[in-house]
């Protein structure tokens, strides 16, 4: 495969679905229009199980691919100077929000795997990303530029 750039998932799913591109990974959240009105075919899901959104779907894994998983993971940031006590409060609303059942309903049914954790456990889980990726990288041989 040979990595194109786009501007976007909505561009590069345009170009899977009239064939000028033969395959691309794309986020649920990105594809699930393409792929839900037929227009792109899901082959594999880069998740350790399967999906509820896609449970015909299977993982990298069930196909032989191990160690093939991505998320897109999202949060939340504000400056580096707010105050704890400042974000304390907006983690508490906005994790509130996250849990509140349409919310939380509305999120997965869109492919996004609703997480309310502190600010200290996202910083972990990116660091803990970070650290995985650039290990992936050197162990593929990858130079960056």
């Amino acid at each position: 495969m040979t990595h194109a750039p786009y501007r976007g998932a909505a561009p590069a799913l345009a170009d899977v679905a009239g064939g000028q591109v033969p395959a691309m990974m794309v986020d649920l959240a990105a594809g699930a229009g393409f792929i839900k009105g037929g227009k792109v075919r899901a082959l594999a899901v880069a998740n350790a199980t399967r999906l509820p959104q896609l449970p015909d779907v299977p993982t990298f894994a069930e196909l032989g691919f191990k160690n093939v998983e991505a998320a897109a993971l999202v949060g939340l940031v504000v400056p580096a100077a707010t105050p704890a006590d400042a974000v304390n409060a907006l983690n508490k609303q906005v994790v509130a929000a996250i849990n509140a059942p349409d919310v939380h309903k509305k999120l997965i049914d869109f492919g996004v795997e609703p997480v309310g954790n502190t600010p200290a456990q996202f910083a972990e889980l990116l660091k803990g990303e970070n650290a995985r990726w650039h290990k992936l990288i050197r162990d593929l041989n990858i130079t960056l530029d």
